[in-house]
């Protein structure tokens, strides 16, 4: 195995490792950490809504914006935002202007919910952080910040690559 062949496997490991931490760590959390994503996704855009004077009429974030900010499909977010209904940490608004549009919003027990969440996890992150040190966690977020932007610039060159060679696969039939 030549060393290029090395880093890319180590580089799987690596994007493996870190969804890992996310997504199949178990805290013994009663609020699966997809559906506190999600609320936090939520909160964040609930909170810059409020500071807009000219924001919509109805308060929220609709399923759409919710699965692109996040990266997953409308049938996943949608999926998981029935969950948190079914909970009833947030509601769904269908907009007077247009009935087509319904925007998320967390309730009141929903906030609560949250915001203990929050505090329960900034308890990790603070122990993590103090762990590995500030410093290397600023390169690591560094780092990922740029690996991330190449990683996007790449996969778009691919997907365009592969579009344009099924245009001329499907020209040639």
């Amino acid at each position: 195995m030549n060393s290029q062949d090395h880093q890319e496997e180590q580089l799987l490991k690596v994007f493996e490792n870190i969804r890992s931490l996310t997504n199949r760590t178990n805290w013994n959390d009663p609020l699966p950490y997809g559906e506190f994503l999600m609320m936090f996704m939520i909160d964040v855009m609930m909170k810059k809504e409020e500071a807009r004077p000219d924001s919509p009429e109805c308060r929220g974030i609709m399923v759409s914006r919710l699965s692109e900010l996040l990266q997953i499909s409308r049938p996943t977010a949608s999926q998981t935002i029935s969950a948190l209904e079914d909970k009833g940490f947030i509601r769904r608004t269908v907009s007077e202007a247009d009935r087509r549009a319904v925007y998320i919003s967390l309730t009141g027990e929903g906030q609560a919910v949250f915001r203990e969440r929050m505090v329960y996890y900034s308890g990790i992150l603070s122990e993590i952080i103090e762990k590995v040190g500030r410093e290397e966690v600023d390169q690591l977020l560094a780092t990922c910040d740029r690996l991330r932007n190449v990683v996007e610039e790449v996969r778009q060159r691919y997907t365009a690559v592969r579009s344009e060679g099924r245009e001329q696969t499907a020209g040639a039939l």
